[in-house]
């Protein structure tokens, strides 16, 4: 997809990642011409990073670059699946410096079903349009955001989804933010 080719994507997972919502952004990002790297909190994650599928076991990811190595003018992009690993690095320093970072520079920020969370304890949802799993609706508005029940929301630099059952909206207004976002610079 033109104004996407090259652009680099920082996919910040944890343990419990739901699989679908890594992998099914991940290849609509690398077939229109994104790269995409894995994040993880922590050395263990260059190892493995357990996903799941629903109740099960799923795929597991490792670690291409850990999040105290990473700046926000490292990408263009952050993606944050959902599942049970937002709730578990939601509350991770790095994690949250680097969120607050893509959200100053107003790069686009991608979260799906539970991704919401690592927003919210990041203290930036105040103000801002947001969708994700119904069973956080009550923590978007507690965090002053405005939770909105709709497949995606884009409001700024964001681009939000219930869950996997929306994927196929989420992507296309995924590829759209990011083909309009202005590309990182290599070695800055």
């Amino acid at each position: 997809m033109q104004g996407v080719e090259g652009k680099r994507v920082a996919a910040l997972v944890g343990d419990g990642f739901e699989e679908i919502e890594l992998s099914e952004p991940r290849r609509a990002l690398e077939d229109a011409g994104a790269i995409v790297t894995i994040v993880g909190i922590d050395e263990r994650a260059r190892q493995r990073i357990r996903g799941k599928r629903g109740l099960d076991d799923g795929a597991s990811v490792r670690a291409e670059e850990l999040i105290g190595d990473c700046t926000a003018e490292d990408f263009d992009a952050l993606l944050i699946p959902g599942g049970t690993s937002p709730d578990r690095i939601r509350t991770d320093r790095e994690v949250q410096r680097l969120i607050r970072e893509f959200d100053t520079l107003k790069k686009p920020m991608f979260s799906i079903g539970h991704g919401a969370q690592v927003l919210i304890s990041s203290q930036i949802a105040r103000g801002r349009q947001v969708t994700g799993v119904h069973s956080i609706a009550d923590d978007i508005r507690n965090a002053g955001g405005l939770y909105r029940d709709q497949p995606t929301v884009t409001d700024s630099n964001w681009v939000s989804a219930r869950g996997s059952e929306d994927l196929m909206q989420f992507n296309r207004a995924m590829l759209e933010k990011l083909a309009t976002a202005t590309p990182a610079q290599i070695g800055s």
